[in-house]
């Protein structure tokens, strides 16, 4: 890993897993026929939701500890 000035220090693999499943759930958003529109949309939102409350609790962790 090359750390640079413009690195993100406090991300780790527990963020990198989250944000593949957010953009799954988005993909997915218009494969899955089976739901409607609505509840995809839900399912997504609720998925961006946790990811950026995530990383909003990771920077603060760091820089707390910083």
């Amino acid at each position: 890993m090359r750390i640079t000035e413009r690195s993100k220090k406090w991300w780790d693999k527990e963020l990198s897993e989250l944000v593949k499943i957010t953009r799954d759930a988005r993909r997915r958003n218009g494969a899955n026929r089976s739901l409607d529109q609505v509840a995809r949309i839900k399912i997504w939102k609720m998925e961006k939701d946790s990811m950026r409350r995530m990383v909003r609790e990771k920077r603060k962790e760091y820089w707390q500890a910083f």
